[in-house]
């Protein structure tokens, strides 16, 4: 089968040895296609200033994702386990061998047409009742509970399952304005996680209204060359709005 990830974070451009190893070994970048996914800033992460980071939103607004299809295709059920465990390495390289779960988070599967192959879903909901526990929207069963995104373009309409991340959201869904907030009110650079997602179309469709509360609030980074890119094009949305 060929097998694809779909990546609604820092997994697409995050410059870290071990995610760009993982990109180069295991993906075919070239090949990557945006595509339409139920997603928002849900999950507030210590490991980032407590500043927000995505999450899946199975009932939520459509935001725009990343497929990247695999580097080969997957021969057989084995394979899909090894490529969800590499995935889960990149996610947490500290992480045991053979993982693809955290308390914050798992590897979710969705396969492109149902019923899904028996034996396949077999191998993989065993595989994960021995290694993981849910988060939502991934099911006590692995598999992701959201709509097989929109793929419009040829080069990836072959793809016939895909394995992502989701990370654990917060009980209360935030507003924009506290996801905002919550990158202003720090000093380490954790706002860069907003502009390199804008920057490489992973969008919500709170971007707007968090620009404007960046704005509003006249975010002391925002008159830096680093994120001038991603500011040029949430400008120009702001624009076309008028």
């Amino acid at each position: 089968m060929r097998g694809g990830i779909l990546i609604i974070g820092s997994l697409l451009w995050d410059a870290r040895p071990e995610r760009e190893a993982w990109r180069k070994s295991r993906l075919t970048i070239d090949k990557a296609v945006h595509v339409s996914v139920p997603i928002h800033y849900g999950r507030r992460s210590a490991s980032r200033g407590n500043t927000f980071t995505m999450t899946f939103a199975s009932d939520g607004p459509l935001g725009q994702g990343v497929l990247v299809p695999c580097r080969t295709n997957l021969s057989d059920s084995a394979a899909l386990l090894n490529e969800a465990e590499e995935l889960w390495k990149a996610e947490q390289p500290t992480a045991a061998p053979g993982s693809i779960a955290a308390s914050w988070g798992c590897v979710g599967l969705v396969f492109r047409d149902q019923p899904a192959p028996p034996e396949w879903l077999r191998a993989w909901v065993e595989h994960f009742h021995s290694k993981a526990s849910p988060v939502p929207p991934v099911g006590s069963d692995g598999l992701l509970g959201i709509p097989w995104p929109a793929i419009a373009v040829d080069t990836a309409a072959s793809v016939e399952l895909l394995l992502a991340t989701a990370t654990k959201p917060d009980t209360m869904c935030p507003l924009a304005e506290d996801v905002a907030d919550a990158w202003i009110d720090q000093d380490r650079g954790y706002e860069r996680y907003f502009f390199e997602n804008v920057r490489h179309g992973i969008r919500t469709a709170d971007d707007g209204a968090i620009w404007r509360r960046l704005k509003e609030r006249r975010a002391r980074w925002l008159g830096g060359e680093a994120y001038a890119q991603a500011i040029a094009v949430l400008a120009g949305e702001e624009r076309a709005l008028i």
